[in-house]
């Protein structure tokens, strides 16, 4: 066996149940196999704002009130975790001196919006890390702000600046031979993690799964980030992508795309796959002879935050060098085609939605833009409330920049065309890719020719196992799906739990805690004493791979590909007969 590793999990975000259970439990695999873990936590130094504190869709402007409940509340959650799983550690705010809040101050009030992106230590970019979460909450493309949202940035970089001070201090203190954070696209968590690699650490992040029925039965474990973890798929599909999938495999996807078509996870942006027919020639006054393109958009903030803290790189090479020349062009060729309908779909981030309220630049602009088209060209917007399912299922061809929808509907076998691959964290094979301005619309004619594929629903299908089973690791023994149902509870579940609160605190003023807290303590005692996927864990860490299909066999399953098709026929068209 490999000598013990010492290693660090950062975990400041405790008072988010669904992020800090499953970490533990990856992470006391490595514990279990003889690994000493410390465990590192926030014990209320980022009390001004911070993710758990948006994750409970608090604001910065919120009371101090609110936002100490949710201090409280992460720290009796750190703590249950720290004595159910034998954790040894401490906080950040027994790490962070007087002197470190001094210099703190010191560096904010030098800090203006015009010399931020220069504020580095150590040569880490710590003025453009802070940047990440205010970015997606503002769905900022670009980096001028508000008085509100510069405010509101400064606390940002107050508490990346914390974690920069406190982190230093740690990694020098422990010299841990790994460092692990749940998303390490969090600006505290970056800071960590750069630090660490300053010193020829590995990094590793933790992310729950893709697959929405599942989702938090399954971790996404890989050095870097998700979005290095995207980029090592692609390269593995060109191994995967000619092996047959199980029918089980193949069950795991349809349940994700069911998920979908509810449009209730909160992480499903489309409306609800409607029960009754949708007549969207109608709605749309499309003529009954001519096709029907649906450009789908894709929401800017995600990427340019991602681009801003250099985790994805820009590309200076697009045929159409924004989404906007993109749209113009399109609406052009279809002017001159009567043949065609084309429906410009705004993506749901854009504007309010169920995980936030803001309206972003992006769409102001395409609101103006989108203004006296012609007769065959119509806006889909997220108010309309219409499902893309429902879009689906009068659509010949999608047209995309950058969004899911170019793979989700690849699994459905409509024809799909794209104008980069550059911008996709999914395969491009998958779709129509065109390789110039000229060509992107021989493609589209060629997709209306080719139409319906079953064999772009098989390939599909693959892309999808790799991503959602073969590459993470499945910790479903230790977190079933009753402890990680997102589902609202309903209101005589509300009004029950409500009352027994009440009723048996006045008994039990002693268990308090176990009472306002069961349900962690349910999932810490239901747990498996040994993930039966703890190898896996502990052969990537040990030896330093980037994820799990590093040094993992090829699965075969030993399914023929005959039986695949006859698995797949049966189960997607039961799926399809049950959506349509």
């Amino acid at each position: 066996m490999n000598s013990p590793l010492k290693i660090l999990l950062f975990a400041p975000h405790s008072a988010i149940w669904v992020h800090a259970f499953p970490e533990a439990v990856t992470v006391e695999a490595l514990q279990k196999s003889g690994h000493e873990i410390i465990y590192i936590t926030c014990g209320g130094v980022l009390n001004e704002y911070c993710v758990c504190m948006s994750a409970y869709q608090l604001e910065q402007s919120s009371s101090e009130l609110e936002k100490q409940k949710i201090c409280d509340r992460c720290n009796i959650q750190k703590d249950i975790i720290k004595k159910s799983f034998n954790f040894q550690g401490y906080d950040l705010s027994e790490v962070i001196t007087a002197q470190d809040r001094q210099d703190i101050q010191k560096i904010l009030h030098t800090i203006n919006p015009e010399n931020f992106l220069n504020l580095k230590l150590d040569n880490i970019e710590i003025g453009r890390t802070a940047l990440y979460e205010l970015l997606l909450q503002y769905k900022k493309s670009n980096l001028d702000f508000s008085p509100a949202e510069w405010s509101n940035y400064l606390i940002a970089l107050k508490n990346t600046l914390i974690s920069f001070f406190a982190c230093r201090r740690i990694i020098e203190k422990e010299q841990p031979d790994r460092v692990l954070s749940y998303n390490s696209l969090y600006s505290v968590n970056r800071i960590c993690c750069q630090l660490a690699q300053l010193k020829n650490i590995p990094t590793y992040f933790l992310h729950a799964g893709g697959n929405l029925s599942n989702r938090l039965q399954t971790m996404m474990l890989g050095e870097g980030t998700t979005f290095k973890f995207n980029q090592r798929l692609l390269e593995y599909w060109k191994i995967y992508k000619d092996i047959p999938c199980s029918q089980d495999s193949l069950e795991l996807v349809t349940n994700h795309f069911l998920e979908l078509f509810k449009g209730q996870h909160f992480l499903a942006y489309s409306s609800a796959q409607s029960n009754k027919t949708v007549d969207i020639k109608k709605i749309f006054n499309i003529n009954k002879d001519q096709k029907v393109l649906v450009a789908t958009m894709s929401s800017y903030d995600e990427r340019f935050a991602g681009e801003q803290i250099n985790v994805i790189p820009t590309s200076d090479q697009l045929i159409f060098p924004k989404q906007v020349d993109w749209i113009q062009a399109l609406i052009q060729f279809v002017s001159k085609r009567q043949d065609l309908c084309l429906i410009i779909r705004i993506h749901p981030r854009e504007f309010p939605n169920k995980r936030d309220s803001v309206k972003s630049e992006h769409a102001q602009m395409l609101e103006q833009i989108l203004k006296d088209l012609p007769i065959n060209v119509k806006v889909n917007y997220p108010t309309d409330l219409i499902s893309i399912y429902d879009l689906a299922k009068e659509t010949d061809v999608f047209l995309n920049a950058w969004s899911s929808v170019g793979e989700e509907m690849s699994l459905l076998g409509i024809p799909v065309v794209i104008y980069s691959s550059d911008l996709i964290f999914y395969p491009p094979d998958l779709n129509y890719l065109a390789s110039s301005k000229e060509d992107f619309f021989i493609k589209i004619d060629q997709a209306l020719i080719d139409g319906w594929s079953f064999e772009r629903v098989k390939k599909t299908y693959r892309w999808y196992v790799l991503k959602f089973e073969r590459s993470v690791i499945d910790i479903a023994e230790s977190y079933n799906s009753s402890s990680n149902s997102l589902k609202r509870k309903n209101i005589i579940s509300r009004i029950f739990k409500k009352i027994y609160r009440k009723v048996i605190c006045k008994f039990m003023l002693n268990s308090r805690k176990k009472v306002y807290y069961h349900e962690q303590y349910r999932d810490c005692n239901n747990r498996e004493k040994f993930l039966k996927n703890t190898h896996k864990i502990h052969e990537l860490i040990v030896k330093n791979k980037n994820f799990i299909l590093s040094f993992d066999a090829i699965e075969i399953d030993g399914v023929m590909e005959k039986n695949e098709v006859e698995y797949l026929k049966k189960d997607y068209f039961n799926f399809r007969h049950k959506n349509n």
